[in-house]
């Protein structure tokens, strides 16, 4: 009976993991696309570089790989305490 227990808890803990690192192809999209649209915008306000426009892009290439590492950082904490909490109930 525990091992049934067990497996559905790890299947449980994937799938949540699972569907919250789904949707970061799109937000990493929308993230840079928005930053390199502002910065589209400046250049036509300014003249026609493109250099604010690809400063914008690496701003939000930079905003998305903060945001992805303290997303493992979270998902990593969140999986070593509910592990923690696994072996407390065996013991």
């Amino acid at each position: 009976m525990a091992r049934k227990k067990k497996s559905t808890q790890v299947e449980t803990s994937f799938y949540r993991v699972a569907y919250r690192w789904m949707g970061i192809g799109f937000e990493f999209s929308v993230v840079i696309g928005g930053c390199a649209f502002i910065g589209h915008l400046l250049d036509l306000y300014v003249g026609p570089s493109p250099g604010w426009m690809i400063m914008g892009f690496f701003v939000g290439f930079g905003i998305m790989m903060y945001i992805i590492v303290k997303r493992a950082q979270t998902t990593e904490k969140e999986l070593e305490e509910e592990e923690r909490r696994d072996q407390e109930d065996q013991a």
